[in-house]
């Protein structure tokens, strides 16, 4: 299996020099593939394939300042941003293709074959090009956080995030041996509620979310008060202080997935769990009408992060991952298994009118997310009494 980590590399005035070069590079070398895509398109209405690209840019100047691998993973970048656009084009005629990158934008420089890592050192192995014009045959970066990882790096991306170069290694490490154990538990991702837990011997675990939505609440309240003053005195929606404020609420947010995320799987491997099954939150947004807050909070979230992050933290544990389908989940009485619309007396709470059950509506969709896997995987397995939930709540300090 796979994994990522991100490293923050220390880098001296000289290599920051021609770091930026690079990326500069590397934005050129995006928009003259994508001035040369959108030409054909406006001739053929056809899009040519990143092989033909990699073929036509092959004797590019800026192709060939950027190390090969390097250049040929930004067009493989583009024609993926491409294909998302014809995606999206079936649901929405008016979707525009992929738009040009700024020429002060520093792109992200990706390397396969061409870096080797030996100790805290990332080395990187520049152009015949570039060592001509720049006599710069190896780049030697310093990571500042090195720690050892058990595996085969098989990837890097050098980025310039916040003021920072950062290197994010790709890599292959052992499988986990996956545990021989029955029991199984179902997560519902939320927003109240961001994760609830429900497993074969009746545990149940409610991660509340509202201390992430307190965070995204302050700083879209925030954000609107910058940008009203903004539009006031120079008539621009943007500014620096904007920028900072947004990467703050992400930095914020992401710590509190990447703890609850953390818990779930702890929660898990606490109680010899071998299988975990979230529901499917694919198209989740499509065709929902929550109202003006409810959309905000809908389209804000990040489903798929905390998902993820579930995911690859449980391949770790040695216990498996699955995914089912979330429909009806919420609408139907994991007691009887009628399907009704709005069974919530108030909100939390799920009340059946065919039988009388009374629960907590995530812990009903978290049982039915648990009893459609048993059923689609023909497993007999029956569900102890589900006890009264727990409540974990963030705590900790996030991130400023």
């Amino acid at each position: 299996m796979k994994l990522t980590v991100k490293y923050r590399i220390e880098v001296t005035d000289e290599q920051e020099k021609l770091l930026r070069k690079l990326g500069y590079y590397a934005t050129k070398l995006y928009n003259t593939d994508n001035w040369q895509r959108r030409e054909i398109w406006a001739q053929t209405g056809k899009i040519p394939d990143w092989y033909e690209q990699k073929k036509k840019l092959k004797d590019n100047h800026w192709y060939k300042l950027l190390p090969s691998q390097t250049a040929q993973a930004i067009i493989k970048n583009l024609q993926d941003n491409y294909n998302s656009w014809f995606h999206l084009r079936k649901e929405d005629p008016n979707a525009k293709p992929p738009g040009f990158r700024k020429k002060n934008k520093l792109s992200p420089l990706t390397f396969y074959q061409q870096f080797s890592i030996e100790g805290d050192t990332i080395t990187l192995v520049m152009s015949r090009k570039f060592r001509a014009e720049e006599g710069v045959d190896k780049l030697h970066l310093k990571i500042n956080n090195w720690r050892e990882i058990e595996g085969i790096p098989k990837m890097c991306n050098i980025l310039y995030e916040s003021g920072k170069w950062m290197a994010h290694v790709v890599y292959e490490i052992p499988e986990v041996p996956l545990k021989d154990s029955p029991e199984i538990m179902a997560v519902d991702i939320g927003i109240i509620n961001l994760a609830v837990t429900v497993d074969t011997k009746g545990n149940s675990t409610i991660y509340s979310g509202r201390l992430a939505l307190a965070v995204q609440h302050y700083f879209n309240k925030e954000i609107a008060k910058v940008q009203s003053k903004t539009m006031k005195q120079y008539n621009k929606r943007g500014s620096k202080a904007i920028t900072n404020m947004h990467k703050r609420k992400r930095r914020q947010i992401n710590q509190i997935i990447h703890m609850v995320s953390k818990e779930v799987v702890e929660e898990a491997k606490r109680n010899n769990v071998g299988t975990i099954v979230c529901g499917d939150v694919k198209n989740i947004r499509r065709g929902k009408n929550c109202g003006r807050r409810g959309n905000q909070k809908l389209h804000a979230w990040a489903f798929a992060k905390l998902l993820t992050q579930i995911e690859y933290k449980a391949k770790l544990s040695g216990i498996r991952f699955e995914k089912v389908s979330e429909r009806d989940t919420s609408k139907t009485c994991s007691v009887c298994g009628a399907v009704r619309r709005a069974n919530r007396k108030y909100r939390g709470l799920y009340v059946c009118k065919s039988c009388g059950a009374e629960l907590n509506a995530d812990v009903n969709a978290a049982l039915n997310i648990l009893k459609k896997y048993l059923q689609e995987r023909n497993i007999s397995r029956s569900i102890g009494v589900v006890d009264a939930p727990l409540t974990w709540r963030a705590k900790d300090v996030v991130p400023s």
